[in-house]
């Protein structure tokens, strides 16, 4: 199976490190800007001007745009 969890380094869309005070601001970025589903979003960790996505393991997904873009992306 694929991986699942990505560490996203750079932040794109105009957003910034200094836009990131919590996990629901990690979240949105997720939704928004990288597209992902909420239903696949397991949990978003924040690492010192990085962040860890944790999606939730399904088959289903690896051929979706938003994964493969994310992919790319971290």
């Amino acid at each position: 199976m694929k991986d699942n969890i990505f560490m996203i380094h750079y932040l794109d869309e105009g957003w910034d490190w200094p836009d990131m005070y919590c996990a629901e601001d990690l979240e949105e970025y997720c939704l928004e800007t990288l597209e992902v589903p909420h239903e696949h979003i397991d949990k978003v960790t924040y690492l010192n001007n990085a962040f860890e996505l944790t999606l939730v393991r399904q088959r289903s997904y690896h051929n979706d745009d938003w994964y493969v873009n994310l992919q790319r992306t971290a």
